[in-house]
């Protein structure tokens, strides 16, 4: 794992400031070796890169790699669980000089170009320059796990794997792109392909980007088409689990040591139960957990992860946390490029942290619920659809009811009541609207065009909200806090229910047959068949924390949201967002997930562009 940086001087004005700047804005992605090259010729090209190292750890694996020719250089940052095989199939005639799978991407993209692309299983953003051509390719992987940035204008062509890096050269007016702030309130992440910065974009999963003669061009490289096959439940069964058993033991390969993010809930616990069929013992295991007494607002993965690594006999380190946590608040806030308004991406900061301590890579459930219909909207979404779509009269009458579920205190039947809230409210006779709504925070519902659809079925709606979490929510929150988080602190994060096979055949299961037993079955049955009944059993939670709780007892934490002269008042209402305090403070609503949002976009604001 590594961070990747390319400046093109288009005019030959430069020296070698800016890239070193950049390699060192986000050194951290890859401590263990730094090193640029420059290329001139019609133009001035700097590629850099911070290597972490995973596989071969000679130095002879550091980047940037170069060509035995000197005319091609790659900058990459992943890992290629089938480099192996393709070097077999594609170079048996090359002698390599490392065991690294860097080596392996720069000569098949000699040889092959980027029509290699589709065949690369595993988690990728590279820059390949031909300095002959004095042409550049910049890919990303298919599930958008590995993220890179890019500007452009007439004198810089600039891409890194942060956004800090582009920043850090030097070059780049630094401008709020204020259309992403609505957004970011409603779901709590940018839209892609554009940032938080004006000018500044995302190059989208599953896309290459191409620069020569200074016109640019992007295209996807993995526009298959889906087609679904009637399985029976055994077969799905039985082929998730030998594929999932296949992607855990590709993605344990590793030079250095290995551990597990562990929640107790089904995805990490599968994940944990198959690593241990591999026989490695006392695997390292790392939870966050909050005070039993704050289950309500939080989590209980206190209990669960500590059974789950009994039972599947894990060395396990827990990370506890409480009020006092939010300490860090301002370190967290310091780290990220733009804010995701998730409370699971301080958390992961925090295991990160801790984890570091142990390993340099760990494995993570993310993508399982995405995949394999595991969320509360996945099920509600499926009932929606067989029970209230096209009932307009029904779904009025229920609106009107839709607020008197009382949540906002805690009592043990407040996470189910504010779940049956959340659907009562946000159904809407157009599917599009109610998925949309859905994914929505409740208070910052910003309206959007939709047209009604009466040509779809209810099989073809449900597959849409499932694409719509995979494309939007998946890459934009979860894997983009992933990254982020975990590089913050050295560590590569592995995503085992992304693997290329394991997509392949999910994306030929029917909506209907993900969710017919409810969510996550599949897994669930996986996991049961290791005696994991306990696991499957509990109720999805999430990786939450107890800040609802927290500002009650310390209300000092969210100051930044009653400074009327804050930069967040120029961009949200002040009178709603106090409001919103003042009833969750109150106990007469939970509105935790908002006023996070906020307070992170609030200090985000700050640390950017208060002068």
């Amino acid at each position: 794992m590594c961070g990747i940086n390319i400046l093109i001087d288009k005019k030959n004005r430069l020296d070698d400031g800016p890239i070193l700047r950049m390699n060192k804005a986000i050194a951290y992605r890859g401590p263990d070796a730094t090193a640029f090259v420059n290329c001139h010729k019609n133009q001035t090209a700097y590629i850099g890169n911070n290597r972490l190292k995973i596989n071969d750890l000679s130095d002879a694996a550091n980047q940037p790699m170069i060509s035995e020719d000197g005319r091609y250089i790659l900058s990459y940052n992943g890992e290629l669980y089938n480099y192996k095989g393709l070097k077999t199939k594609y170079l048996s005639d090359y002698s390599f000089k490392t065991f690294s799978d860097t080596e392996v991407l720069l000569y098949l993209l000699i040889k092959i170009g980027k029509k290699i692309l589709p065949e690369l299983n595993g988690m990728f953003a590279f820059v390949f320059y031909d300095s002959y051509t004095e042409k550049l390719l910049i890919a990303r992987d298919a599930s958008g796990i590995k993220p890179v940035y890019y500007y452009n204008d007439e004198n810089y062509f600039i891409a890194s794997s942060e956004i800090k890096g582009i920043l850090a050269s030097g070059l780049v007016e630094k401008k709020l792109n204020k259309k992403q702030i609505p957004h970011y309130l409603q779901f709590k992440y940018v839209k892609k392909p554009e940032t938080f910065y004006t000018n500044i974009f995302e190059l989208e999963e599953g896309c290459f980007l191409e620069l020569g003669e200074d016109i640019i061009t992007i295209n996807k490289y993995n526009s298959t088409t889906k087609v679904t096959y009637n399985y029976s439940d055994e077969e799905l069964v039985i082929t998730t689990e030998q594929l999932l058993q296949d992607a855990v033991q590709r993605q344990l390969a590793a030079d250095v040591p290995c551990g597990l993010f562990l929640s107790g809930g089904v995805d990490s616990t599968l994940l944990l139960a198959l690593i241990r069929e591999q026989g490695i013992k006392k695997f390292s295991t790392f939870s966050v957990v909050n005070d039993k007494k704050e289950k309500s607002f939080g989590t209980e993965d206190f209990h669960y992860a500590t059974l789950a690594a009994k039972q599947y006999n894990a060395e396990h380190y827990e990370l506890n946390i409480g009020s006092g946590t939010l300490r860090q608040l301002p370190d967290f806030v310091n780290s990220i490029d733009q804010p995701i308004g998730d409370g699971a991406a301080f958390l992961t900061y925090l295991i990160s942290q801790q984890a570091a301590k142990h390993v340099k890579a760990a494995l993570t459930g993310a993508g399982a619920d995405e995949v394999f219909a595991g969320y509360n909207r996945h099920l509600a979404y499926y009932y929606y659809l067989n029970n209230f779509y096209g009932k307009d009269t029904l779904i009025s009458i229920i609106k009107r009811f839709s607020g008197r579920l009382p949540y906002g205190f805690s009592h043990p039947l407040r996470k189910q009541f504010r779940l049956l809230s959340k659907f009562f409210s946000q159904i809407d006779k157009n599917p599009e609207m109610t998925y949309s709504n859905f994914c929505s925070s409740e208070v910052f519902l910003d309206s959007i065009s939709v047209e009604e659809d009466t040509n779809r079925t209810i099989a073809e709606w449900m597959r849409y909200g499932l694409q719509m979490d995979r494309q939007q929510y998946l890459i934009s929150d979860i894997l983009a806090l992933t990254d982020t988080m975990t590089m913050c602190s050295s560590i590569e994060a592995r995503v085992p229910y992304l693997d290329a096979e394991l997509l392949a055949f999910a994306d030929s299961i029917s909506p209907e047959a993900l969710l017919k037993h409810g969510r996550k079955w599949i897994l669930k049955r996986i996991l049961d068949k290791r005696e994991g009944q306990v696991f499957t059993e509990r109720a999805k939670e999430g990786f939450g924390m107890p800040f609802g709780s927290w500002i009650r007892e310390e209300k000092n934490i969210v100051k930044e949201l009653t400074d009327k002269d804050g930069l967040l008042f120029h961009y949200v209402d002040y009178d709603k967002v106090n409001q919103l305090l003042s009833l969750h403070l109150q106990n007469k609503k939970d509105y935790s997930f908002e006023l996070w949002s906020l307070l992170v976009l609030a200090l985000w604001l700050k640390k950017e562009f208060a002068e």
